[in-house]
């Protein structure tokens, strides 16, 4: 019977292969180089808090980006995405005392469990995210229409770094603007440059 140590190890190993392949798929569809970040990416527990950059530049405030933000606060996005880390802070945190207690593991073995236990919930939260995003765009674009809502996100679109929608779903709480112009436009609105 294998024990629960050499599950975890090998647990940690098949993530450390798949952030592998998902990076270096990441750079032949993007071109875009790694750096160190995407090293720190690829080891367990350290890529929970290495950022993800989102921007070239940080995008202009327009007309698009105003009504956005207005449609999180009229949809109350911000209480319900603070309500939704609440409680999977809470269950993070049953989850850790029943392992450390119940299961006889040590502080490190359950807090390595808990980080491969939240990998799909983080991927669930991020598309919880992303749902929120679309919303917001619509509202945007409701009130300013089609002509505007493509010019805004052209804009935005500059200013992004662009990311494939699987890199996307797993780094990020922010969908990219290719993948939110195809949600609201039914067309992939990309930088002019490329």
């Amino acid at each position: 019977m294998i024990s629960l140590g050499a599950m975890l190890v090998f647990c940690l190993a098949l993530e450390f292969v798949a952030r592998l392949v998902l990076e270096i798929r990441e750079r032949r569809l993007t071109q875009l180089h790694g750096g160190m970040f995407a090293l720190l990416r690829l080891i367990p527990l350290v890529n929970d808090i290495v950022p993800l950059p989102e921007n070239r530049r940080e995008p202009l405030e327009n007309e698009f980006v105003k009504l956005h933000e207005e449609g999180h606060a009229s949809l109350r996005h911000g209480i319900l995405r603070n309500l939704a880390k609440v409680a999977l802070l809470l269950l993070a945190v049953w989850l850790l005392a029943f392992l450390f207690a119940s299961r006889g593991l040590s502080l490190i073995e359950a807090i390595l469990w808990l980080h491969l236990a939240a990998i799909p919930v983080r991927i669930v939260f991020h598309l919880y995210c992303w749902h929120q995003e679309y919303e917001a765009d619509r509202y945007a674009f409701d009130k300013l229409g089609k002509k505007k809502a493509k010019a805004a996100m052209r804009d935005l679109a500059e200013c992004e770094i662009p990311y494939t929608k699987l890199f996307a779903v797993v780094y990020r709480e922010h969908p990219t603007v290719v993948i939110r112009s195809l949600k609201i436009l039914n067309k992939e609105i990309k930088p002019e440059s490329n």
